[in-house]
Order: C-alpha cells, then structure tokens, then sequence
C-alpha cells in the first residue's frame, strides 16, 4: 500500500512540467541613496535620472514592457516499413524407422515471417500576441539588460501564468520603454495553465504508468 501511494504521489508531481524559466522575477534590493539636502536646482542627489538623460529603462529595477509576438508553425512526417521471412526445413536420409520420422519432426523448424509498418506525423502550430511588463534583474558586461516578469491571471478557477526572461540591447528600446519580442536574446517565453481545462487535456498517473509498461 506505501509503495502504491509513493509511485502515485510520483506520477502526480509529474503532471506539472518544470518551468523553462529560471530567471529570478524580482530584482536585488538596492541600498537607498543618501540623501542630502544641497539645494541645487539642477542636480539634486538621490534623483534616478540625470538632467542630460531621456526616461528611458536601463538601471536594475527599471520595467519594461515585452510587445510579445510569436508565431511558430512546423510540419514533420516519417515512415518506415521491413519485412524479413526465413524458412528452416530438414529431411531425414532413412524414412523407414519411427525413429527418423520423430528426428525430422524435431529438426523441422518450419518457418517464420516479421513485418513492421510504420508511420508518424507530426504539425505545431502556436501563436502569442500581447503584453508583458518585465524587470531589469542584471546587467551583462557588455551592457545589455537581463529581464524577466511574469503574468498571473485566475478566473473561474482557471490559473493562467505567462513568464518571460531574455537579454535586450538597451538599443533596442523603444519610445515609451517597449521591446518586440523577436528581439530579445535567449527569450524562454512560457505559458502554462492550472485548473479543470488543464485537467481534462491532461493524461491521467494511472493510465500514463499502463502506457509506459505496456509494449504493444
């Protein structure tokens, strides 16, 4: 009974895939800056952008937003096909005595014949378009920005969570802080949904444990 509940509790922490992104979401917490009252009036220290610059994101902390736009198709087919067929016969000398006749019974194989069919197909087809807002989490030596966010929406049970972590080239930023997704490098783009729709699409612990033991 323990080790049916064990490969059970196995099975079903299998149902959820590990997540592709493994970017931290959040940033480092940064010190506060000093803040000392000097009475400028065009530098003032603590302030997060500089006279000369454009409000533009480019510090750990700063967001973005990732337009997303993704479309992936792909088709895929493969077949095979064998066929083997052998035949072993052997004839006694002296048919005369019973003895012979059991002998020839006996080394008398017969034949055998093997065929194997097969084929497979395969089509994906995936689009993605919106939004996503992300945090600058680092920065490379180069300068471009390590970003990652994710999305959570939960409605009527159903949990819906889009992750996103990539680099951008601070050149790539447009007006108004956003980035296309196609420019991103090393974009893992993840969405995953939890709830009775999820369920219903998803192959049981049991009937994947017969699957995995049954040959034909």
């Amino acid at each position: 009974m323990l080790l049916c509940t064990s490969i059970a509790a196995t099975l079903t922490a299998c149902t959820t895939p590990d997540s592709i992104v493994n970017t931290p979401m959040t940033p480092p917490l940064a010190e506060p800056p000093l803040n000392v009252n000097t009475g400028g009036s065009i530098y003032q220290p603590g302030m997060a952008i500089a006279f000369y610059e454009t409000p533009r994101a480019q510090r750990i902390g700063d967001v973005l937003t990732i337009r997303l736009s993704e479309a992936y198709r792909g088709n895929d087919s493969s077949g095979a096909a064998a066929k083997r067929d052998s035949a072993i016969t052997a004839t006694a000398a002296d048919q005369s005595t019973g003895a012979a006749a059991r002998l020839a019974r006996l080394f008398n194989v017969g034949s055998a014949s093997t065929t194997f069919d097969g084929n497979g197909s395969h089509s994906l087809t995936s689009d993605m378009t919106g939004t996503l807002a992300v945090t600058i989490i680092s920065k490379t030596p180069t300068g471009n920005l390590v970003v990652s966010g994710e999305k959570i929406i939960s409605m009527s049970g159903e949990h819906q969570r889009l992750r996103l972590s990539g680099i951008v080239n601070p050149n790539d930023v447009e007006a108004d802080n956003y980035v296309e997704s196609g420019k991103i490098a090393n974009a893992r783009i993840e969405h995953v949904g939890h709830g009775m729709l999820n369920d219903a699409t998803t192959v049981g612990w049991l009937q994947r444990m017969f699957l995995s033991v049954l040959t034909f």
